[in-house]
């Protein structure tokens, strides 16, 4: 616990100073599409609102799932009304049942995930497992978290924990007030992050303080954070184990490749990983350059090329879902990212499939188990 002090304003991650919506106009130079997207067709009704790029379109909320080599064909398990998105087709049967569904007989009790919104406009999600549910961030409004929320059918009371990964207004926009608002909810956060959070009393006093390398647990789940290089006050990835074993790794923001926080991610079942801008678009884009040169930093954010040049070290056969998160709108394309992601997995042999996600939508639940 830590006592309650008066802390500076929240930090503003610079990204964020863009307009909403704003959208770069098509390169024909660029490869967009070297992965086939499959849209299925219970999802189609939704491709009159995808942009089109390269001449083939891309969703923009993640109902749909991508590998390597090709279009993955729906799952014999997933219906259109399924709640929770299907795994990759090339994960073995045992690992997959709907969310709603008991579990095998011996089998460990699921974990899933929704990412409620990802981008420099705002980042949180939800973590569930055994009837437990973190929320990790609150990077929106505490009214547009709550409604997001009822999206994917959680309510807030039902949250064990806050985890905040910096103070950058993208990651805690939202904490000060859904606490408030909540005011049972704990807040895990590292010192540095705390001080600059500007959280309320009450909530400061209540929250638990998070160090570098020390495993924390609340209500079943396994915590271990670790330092992540970015420009705020005490940053940090997390591994997030459930008491079954299913693994997390996180890296938000994180401004180039550690060798702390990669060897703390080794064998997770899912991976979301920061895949912020591509180099080509953000050197000729129309940002001024000391924010060009602050993102492409060692202490700004992960390019799509340094992801992928990294992630073969993570793609180990236990890894299920690459889940992209904090796209830039104006530095990067879905379909750029997911390339660069897809063909690192497919170098490495690794089974995984790739997820989208997007600013203004949650995502479906992923689950593993």
């Amino acid at each position: 616990m830590i006592p309650c002090r008066s802390v500076a304003p929240s930090a503003t991650d610079p990204t964020e100073a863009l307009p909403p919506g704003r959208t770069v106009p098509h390169d024909p130079s660029y490869p967009l599409d070297p992965i086939p997207i499959s849209i299925p067709p219970a999802n189609r009704a939704t491709r009159a609102a995808m942009p089109v790029l390269g001449g083939a379109p891309v969703q923009t909320v993640l109902d749909f799932w991508i590998t390597p080599s090709s279009p993955v064909p729906l799952s014999p398990h997933f219906s259109p009304g399924d709640t929770a998105a299907p795994p990759p087709a090339s994960a073995p049967d045992a690992l997959w049942m709907p969310a709603e569904g008991g579990l095998r007989a011996g089998a460990r009790p699921p974990m899933r995930i929704s990412v409620l919104g990802s981008g420099s406009g705002g980042n949180a999600f939800v973590v569930e497992s055994g009837g437990s549910r973190l929320l990790v961030d609150a990077g929106f409004s505490s009214r547009e978290i709550g409604r997001r929320l009822a999206r994917i059918d959680v309510e807030p009371a039902s949250l064990a924990a806050l985890v905040l990964t910096h103070e950058h207004a993208d990651h805690c926009r939202g904490a000060a007030r859904f606490t408030r608002r909540n005011p049972l909810l704990p807040v895990l956060a590292t010192a540095g992050t705390l001080a600059g959070a500007r959280l309320g009393e009450e909530a400061a006093r209540r929250a638990t303080v998070l160090r570098s390398g020390e495993p924390c647990e609340v209500a079943g789940f396994r915590i271990e954070p670790f330092l992540l290089p970015h420009d705020a006050r005490e940053p940090i990835g997390a591994v997030i184990e459930t008491a079954g074993g299913c693994r997390l790794g996180l890296i938000a923001d994180c401004g180039t490749y550690s060798h702390l926080a990669w060897a703390r991610l080794h064998d997770v079942d899912i991976l979301v990983l920061e895949t912020n801008h591509d180099l080509d678009m953000l050197r000729n884009g129309p940002y001024p350059w000391p924010l060009k040169q602050r993102i492409a930093s060692r202490h700004g954010h992960l390019s799509n090329r340094e992801a992928a040049d990294r992630l073969p070290e993570l793609a180990g056969g236990r890894l299920r879902w690459v889940v992209l998160y904090h796209l830039s709108r104006t530095n990067n394309l879905p379909a750029l990212a997911a390339a660069a992601i897809g063909e690192s997995l497919a170098r490495a042999g690794c089974p995984a499939a790739v997820a989208l996600t997007d600013q203004d939508h949650p995502t479906p639940w992923l689950e593993v188990t």
